[in-house]
């Protein structure tokens, strides 16, 4: 693990767990997903990650590779929305059902790209209310 890395996580008190352990709040063994958004995006769009995921209400045991890289992807798409606004819409969001939901849709769509939809389709009700008005 990179100094770098090894600092953000524990600026926002992440533990990096070995594979083989049961993972518990703040605790992650994503570590490779990690490095690669760090070396990828840099370290302002890593923290940002991690903070949208601990800082949230019930979603401090969804330090897993699929959910960190969807929440990436829809920072990466959307980065306007990071802010205080963002952090309240993911409160309502239960991360752990979105990932389950994935999962036992895999042999159509892989996680990290069911999560990033279900995120979307929920976050833009908050930061895309006319688009999604025209929808309906």
């Amino acid at each position: 693990m990179t100094e770098e890395l090894c600092k953000i996580c524990k600026e926002l008190d992440i533990t990096i767990i070995p594979v083989t352990k049961q993972r518990g709040p703040m605790e992650t063994c994503a570590i490779n997903t990690l490095a690669r958004i760090l070396s990828d995006h840099g370290p302002e769009h890593l923290r940002s990650v991690l903070m949208s995921i601990v800082e949230t209400e019930n979603n401090k045991r969804m330090l897993v590779a699929p959910v960190i890289w969807a929440v990436s992807d829809i920072l990466l798409a959307h980065p306007s929305w990071f802010g205080g606004d963002f952090l309240e819409a993911m409160d309502r969001i239960d991360l752990a059902e979105m990932h389950e939901r994935a999962k036992a849709n895999r042999e159509a769509a892989q996680p990290r790209q069911a999560i990033a939809t279900m995120l979307f389709d929920d976050l833009r009700k908050d930061f895309q209310p006319e688009e999604q008005a025209r929808l309906l």
